[in-house]
């Protein structure tokens, strides 16, 4: 036995004189264009169980394999393999109940020389979860020890077998818990972000998992019952969260951050006299919590304008989110940051603002003045044009076009008109009753779009003044045939329906359903609203609607205007 073993380690040592053929993969080392540094890499003819086995140092490591029949499986599939091991200085036994898992987490049926591994690949081991491979750029460029990692272990040593490849690391490898066993086990402190989750899916009986026991008194079979847990949210999107094909990342609310950006969400909006439901602000939480890759630390938090898109469609712009990107926690199957503090975005508590002309009706004779400043003007009426109508009933509320006409002071041709219209709305009273107020519109960049009625063959332009200066100018646009501007029915821009409208889905039950409620006509693309003191104060707004020829027209009618932020509004 001696005799074997002085040879055994003899061949060891002059292994390197055939290293250089068994070497020769040119798609090997086309992939970092260098050369692996061959002093670094041992090559023995013997196979990787019994390489293990002449080694002292790991006799810890091949007593945990023998002991789950590594060496067995390994010789019953009879194909080349990637072992990992570490010295016994750096082992500890598991537990009995854990004995195969930590065994199978070292052991995977592909064979990868150092080579062929990729910085950001994830190799997948017989415990069925993966192990994430880093390489610096040292590594990248051919060289081995102390340059690759296996999850949270470097490599030491690297030994080629007659069956694979033998990487000695510095640690037992630590397999992280999936994306769903993490989120399960969350503490206290993330009570609320781990409710969202899990309440939004269920357990659900595995009948076909789960092992009869016996038949009760009513003779109904009992089960050893296993649940698994479904999301139908989820997997609508492909997301399973339980599923080591899933390279995901996921962004971690503490109870604290989720309460103080609620709490800066209502001071907001009760600073723009408006409101906003927060069961759909903890909605957007978790929408916005998941995405289907794998993001660095550079990537999450930026120093410019980013937006990264959930699974979910939402929108997370990385330079005014702030997150813990130093300390990521890494999973079997993704990636977690920790939110540090939360915004919700203008264009989240604002969805779009959208109201009436009709509201003169409303206004105290004094408003009439202040709102709606005339030149060559004089009201006429306020009628209904569309009477309320609705494409499901029960479903979406009923809708009328309301509209306000004016008609022209002076029957002189080549003399025009202009309104002011200060941005009003109907606030509902503590007793039900209304009044008219200013809107406050908070500063960042929305969209315009109006309505009045089609045929009016009048050609205007639309300003937007704040503090009595004009911000933004539309171009001329004719009230003409076209149906752009015809009351609220505009087809002329997307993304232009009430929050939650599909009108792909309606337009099965109404034929007219494109019409619905949409923002109206194209006026001006965006329009910046200034921040005029420094510290986010939302503004008073005027329309300017000017036209300086009447064109042989008896009148003006106003339908609404609508104000949508753009995703910039953040």
């Amino acid at each position: 036995m001696k005799e074997i073993r002085k040879a055994l380690i003899l061949l060891i040592v002059v292994s390197f004189s055939v290293a250089c053929s068994s070497l020769e993969d040119d798609e090997h080392y086309s992939r970092y264009n260098s050369d692996i540094q061959n002093n670094e890499l041992k090559i023995v003819n013997m196979t990787s169980e019994d390489y293990i086995k002449t080694r002292s140092d790991l006799s810890d490591m091949n007593d945990l394999f023998l002991s789950d029949s590594i060496y067995k499986q390994l010789d019953a599939k009879g194909q080349r393999s990637t072992i990992l091991v570490v010295t016994n200085d750096h082992f500890k036994m598991p537990d009995a109940k854990n004995v195969d898992f930590i065994a199978k987490s070292h052991i995977s049926d592909i064979e990868m020389s150092p080579a062929n591994l990729s910085n950001g690949e994830r190799l997948m081991m017989w415990h069925g979860k993966y192990v994430n491979v880093d390489i610096d750029s040292l590594g990248r460029a051919g060289q081995i020890i102390n340059h690759i990692m296996f999850n949270n272990a470097t490599v030491n040593e690297v030994i080629k077998t007659n069956n694979g490849y033998i990487y000695v690391i510095s640690d037992v490898i630590n397999t992280p818990t999936s994306l769903y066993d993490y989120i399960n086990n969350l503490d206290d402190n993330y009570s609320m972000f781990k409710s969202m989750v899990i309440n939004s899916g269920s357990k659900i009986f595995d009948k076909s998992n789960s092992k009869i026991i016996g038949v009760n008194e009513q003779g109904n079979t009992v089960y050893d019952s296993v649940f698994i847990y479904k999301n139908a949210l989820f997997d609508s999107k492909g997301f399973d969260m339980n599923s080591e094909s899933l390279t995901a990342t996921m962004l971690l609310f503490s109870n604290d951050v989720i309460n103080s950006a609620l709490n800066d969400a209502k001071n907001r909006l009760d600073s723009w006299n408006m409101t906003c439901d927060q069961d759909m602000l903890r909605k957007w939480i978790l929408k916005t919590a998941f995405y289907s890759k794998k993001y660095s630390a550079s990537q999450i938090q930026t120093s410019k304008d980013n937006d990264l898109n959930s699974i979910f469609g939402t929108q997370w712009r990385t330079n005014i989110q702030k997150v813990n990107a130093e300390n990521p926690i890494a999973l079997s199957n993704g990636v977690v940051y920790k939110v540090e503090k939360l915004h919700f975005p203008n264009n989240l508590l604002i969805y779009r603002l959208k109201d009436w002309f009709y509201y003169y009706e409303n206004c105290t004779d004094e408003q009439k003045v202040n709102y709606f400043k005339t030149s060559n003007l004089t009201f006429s009426q306020i009628k209904t044009a569309v009477s309320a109508w609705t494409p499901l009933a029960g479903v979406w509320p009923l809708h009328e076009d309301r509209v306000l006409i004016y008609a022209p002071e002076e029957q002189d041709g080549k003399k025009g008109f202009q309104l002011d219209f200060t941005l009003i709305k109907l606030h509902t009273n503590a007793d039900n009753t209304t009044k008219v107020v200013p809107y406050l519109i908070p500063p960042g960049t929305y969209r315009l779009a109006m309505g009045f009625v089609q045929n009016q063959n009048l050609d205007i332009t639309v300003s937007l003044l704040v503090n009595g200066k004009t911000i933004a100018k539309s171009p001329l646009i004719n009230l003409g045939s076209s149906t752009a501007y015809h009351y609220d029915r505009g087809s002329a821009l997307s993304n232009c329906y009430p929050e939650g409208y599909d009108v792909s889905a309606m337009i099965h039950y109404n034929r007219k359903a494109r019409n619905y409620d949409t923002d109206g006509g194209p006026i001006i693309g965006e329009v910046a609203i200034p921040d005029t003191k420094g510290d986010g104060s939302p503004v008073q707004v005027v329309l300017r609607i000017k036209c300086t020829d009447w064109n042989g027209q008896k009148k003006l009618t106003l339908n609404h205007w609508c104000l949508r932020p753009t995703i910039n509004n953040y």
